[in-house]
């Protein structure tokens, strides 16, 4: 088919046997060589990767972790250390996963307990001090007898 056509081998009339004998002369000698040329046109499809160290986290997130976790866990049955060392990555996310839980475990116990009564006490006993002290040197002034002194300022001259 040529370039910017959008059809071609139309057949116009009544005659069955005509539009068979067209079809065959135009349309199945073309198709088979356009199908051709659109195959190789097509941009080829990669292989896919054959063992886990292959796999590259950005083609497909979700494979690339389902299959490193499945190698972790299978070398870990026999040797922990061993799978620890293979596959850093997935050892990794797993303590930081547990880290995170912990810490959120953590956060909710210390979050939901009281405060200590004795911080309350200390901070009335505090209000009270300062209430007696007021009151204190109020009375004390007036009980003493003292008369009270004005300050002295330099004279301006």
């Amino acid at each position: 088919m040529q370039n910017n056509i959008l059809f071609d081998n139309i057949y116009i009339g009544h005659s069955v046997e005509d539009a068979k004998k067209f079809a065959d002369e135009t349309f199945f000698k073309k198709h088979v060589v356009e199908t051709a040329l659109e195959e190789a046109e097509k941009p080829k499809v990669e292989d896919k990767p054959l063992s886990p160290n292959d796999l590259k986290f950005l083609d497909d997130p979700k494979k690339y972790i389902t299959e490193k976790l499945d190698l972790f866990l299978t070398i870990a049955k026999n040797n922990p250390v061993e799978a620890i060392k293979f596959v850093p990555e997935i050892a990794g996310g797993l303590a930081a996963i547990l880290v995170t839980i912990i810490a959120v475990v953590v956060g909710l116990l210390g979050a939901g307990s009281a405060p200590a009564p004795a911080a309350k006490k200390e901070k009335t006993d505090a209000k009270d001090k300062a209430k007696d002290k007021d009151a204190k040197a109020s009375a004390t002034g007036a009980d003493t007898g003292k008369e009270a002194t004005k300050r002295t300022t330099r004279s301006q001259s």
